[in-house]
């Protein structure tokens, strides 16, 4: 770091920083002060410096300035201490803004929320996107973002120019409330840096707020000290880099930022299971319904409106969940469960293909088997059934083993396999939407066909046709690229081609598998890096929330839950799906940090699961979706009211992952000390 003091009261001086040889990144003294009709720099008056750390002096206004800079091995960390010494109270706000030398067309990381330019081609959804030169903030598109850093997993903006990445990351909660991350660029100017307090600008993440922008100052009283920290990263430009900084923050802060589930998994599991069958199983149509509402008051007052009567074949419903509740219910030796969970696989293979014998996507009430939530009509998405054919591949090997043959099964998943083979490029791609009834491939853009990988890795460990093991490693070969280069999207029907956690617990899930059936070391590369984007997602510390909100009388913690996508700013556990992919990517590696994370995203899924009549205001048994760790389609700290079946579904099958692992012990008796604790 090169300290340039002021030369004359018209300039603030400069901090230089050096990498590689040269200077790459600067800031105009140490900051500035905005208030509401001007912004000054602060000066830099002054500076004492000994080895590992320098102290700086500074001003502005009526402000004084120390900034101590201490030297990590990897960056720098800053403490930042600003007294007030006007007679008035004053009102403002710092924004510390760091300007790149090296400037050219960059690519941004806000984990979580911003991937790239967090546009891909014809993503249709509105929410922020980068553009350096077409700016239209109405429709959220613009060349420079700030917002609240609650908002993000890790409270950072990673910045990737040609010849080196840079990273700031902050801390959520400054002495005076909530810190904001900041990022900029347009043909002849990059910046990233930090805002104390937050503003979100041009427009907000907050729908029902209408998006407008929020821009906070502070009131500062005489003699009040104002104090906040951040750290700034260096290294080359690797597009992976991100990852040793996250797990630094996420070690650091572990000690006070663990988990605190409301129960043991096998209690957690058995709850689900009763919920799932109680609520969401219909047996008269043998579906398990997507939602139900909280309040059966307000479900018999509005005639059942808040009810989803729709079951996806996977995803939101359907096999996955059906399968989990049958095994769990062979497990338990009951038999209620054990018929539910059989009746609805038995319902999706003897009713649900389409003409082109591919299965549709959901069955509804109102229409039968139809299309799923697609951008256009007679569309079947590739995740949903291959995910479907995965699970339904489980469902008819554990059925097999224990003495029962499904003829009709083994035919649905050979036909979809088969299918699946036949429509592949020769380039490995499996393509993302397809004619319901012609079968025909109408959109190949995307990572929505990655999941195939996983089905028929699957297929191959039981009967070990090469034709499957083929066509895996071509597709393993085609969508390694999204991995490399960090952007994996167009997994959920909901998200369409956005980059989302779902796509990185499909990446996993086939990178595990890949490897299990080759033992090629590269496949097992591949699932690192997969589970390394994976936890960009994964909140690593706990927020607070407004007082006397749900979240905060509840005591909810953020550890472990996962971001859902750019579009979709709430946190969920879906992660749960490869749980036992995890647990292997963890014998294979024997890196704690997976196994750490993995149970943290089991003690996260063990918090607002009704445990009685009444629970959060629901019945026994419900769990919601969302949890609104910040304000989007509802304000921060409140929860959805309806419970979803997938979110139950995925609590028994990560207990029944757990219970076949040979970790069982260990993680059983690590969420026995977090409920302890």
């Amino acid at each position: 770091m090169m300290i340039i003091r002021t030369a004359d009261r018209n300039s603030p001086g400069v901090l230089q920083f050096e990498k590689m040889g040269k200077i790459i990144i600067s800031i105009d003294g140490l900051g500035e002060f905005e208030g509401e009709n001007c912004i000054e720099k602060i000066n830099i008056k002054d500076f004492v410096s000994s080895k590992g750390w320098v102290k700086i002096f500074g001003s502005v206004a009526d402000f004084s300035c120390i900034v101590k800079v201490f030297e990590e091995s990897d960056g720098l960390k800053f403490n930042y201490e600003v007294l007030f010494r006007g007679k008035d109270i004053s009102k403002g706000r710092f924004r510390i803004i760091f300007n790149f030398l090296d400037v050219g067309k960059p690519r941004w990381l806000v984990p979580g929320i911003f991937y790239a330019d967090n546009s891909f081609g014809k993503s249709i959804r509105r929410y922020p996107k980068y553009n350096p030169v077409e700016v239209d903030a109405d429709n959220l598109v613009s060349n420079y973002w700030s917002f609240s850093s609650r908002r993000a997993s890790i409270p950072a903006v990673f910045c990737w120019l040609e010849n080196f990445m840079f990273a700031i990351l902050t801390d959520v909660d400054f002495s005076h409330g909530e810190s904001g991350i900041f990022f900029s660029g347009d043909l002849n100017d990059v910046k990233i840096g930090l805002i104390f307090p937050f503003s979100e600008e041009p427009a907000s993440y907050i729908p029902y707020l209408n998006n407008r922008a929020i821009k906070n100052f502070l009131e500062i009283y005489p003699e009040e000290e104002i104090n906040f920290s951040f750290r700034l990263f260096f290294s080359e430009s690797d597009l992976h880099a991100y990852d040793r900084i996250i797990r630094k923050f996420y070690y650091e802060l572990r000690e006070n930022n663990k988990p605190s589930p409301w129960f043991l998994l096998d209690d957690g599991a058995d709850i689900s299971a009763f919920g799932l069958y109680r609520w969401h199983y219909i047996p008269e149509h043998r579906v398990i319904y997507e939602t139900r509402g909280f309040d059966n008051v307000l479900s018999s007052n509005v005639n059942n409106a808040d009810i989803r009567p729709h079951m996806h074949i996977s995803w939101v419903s359907g096999i996955p969940y059906a399968f989990a509740l049958m095994k769990y219910g062979y497990i338990k030796r009951n038999s209620n469960y054990l018929e539910a969970g059989r009746s609805v696989i038995d319902k999706v293979v003897s009713e649900g293909s389409t003409p082109s014998g591919i299965l549709w996507s959901q069955w509804t009430l109102e229409n039968g088997w139809t299309d799923g939530w697609n951008p256009k009509p007679g569309l079947t998405q590739a995740r949903t059934l291959s995910e479907a054919i995965l699970f339904l591949i489980r469902a008819y090997d554990f059925e097999l083993k224990n003495g029962y043959e499904h003829m009709d099964w083994k035919g649905c998943i050979l036909r979809n396999l088969n299918y699946a083979v036949e429509i592949q490029r020769e380039d490995g791609n499996f393509g993302s939407y397809y004619n319901s009834k012609t079968g025909e491939v109408e959109i190949w853009e995307g990572c929505a066909g990655l999941m195939w990988i996983s089905a028929l890795c699957e297929w191959y460990k039981i009967y070990g046709d090469e034709k499957f093991k083929t066509s895996a490693i071509k597709g393993g070969e085609f969508y390694s690229k999204f991995v490399l280069d960090e952007l994996i999207y167009g997994a959920p029907e909901d998200a369409f081609m956005v980059p989302t956690s779902e796509d990185t617990y499909n990446a996993v899930i086939s990178y595990v598998l890949l490897y299990e059936i080759t033992g090629e070391k590269k496949w097992l590369k591949l699932a690192e890096k997969s589970a390394d984007l994976m936890m960009t997602f994964r909140f690593a510390h706990n927020l607070k929330f407004p007082e006397n909100t749900i979240l905060n009388l509840y005591g909810f913690k953020t550890v472990g839950g996962d971001i859902a996508s750019p579009v979709n700013q709430h946190l969920h556990n879906y992660g749960l799906i490869c749980v036992p992919e995890m647990l292997k990517l963890y014998k294979f590696t024997g890196d704690d940090y997976y196994l750490d994370r993995t149970i943290d995203n089991i003690c996260f899924s063990l918090q607002f699961i009704a445990r009685f009549d009444g629970d959060f205001n629901a019945l026994r048994g419900m769990m919601p979706e969302q949890f609104y760790y910040v304000d989007w389609l509802r304000p921060s700290g409140t929860i959805l009211t309806l419970s979803h079946s997938w979110c139950l579904g995925m609590v028994i099958y990560a207990f029944l992952s757990v219970i076949e692992s040979e970790y069982r012990d260990l993680i059983f008796g690590k969420i026995k000390k977090y409920i302890k604790g």
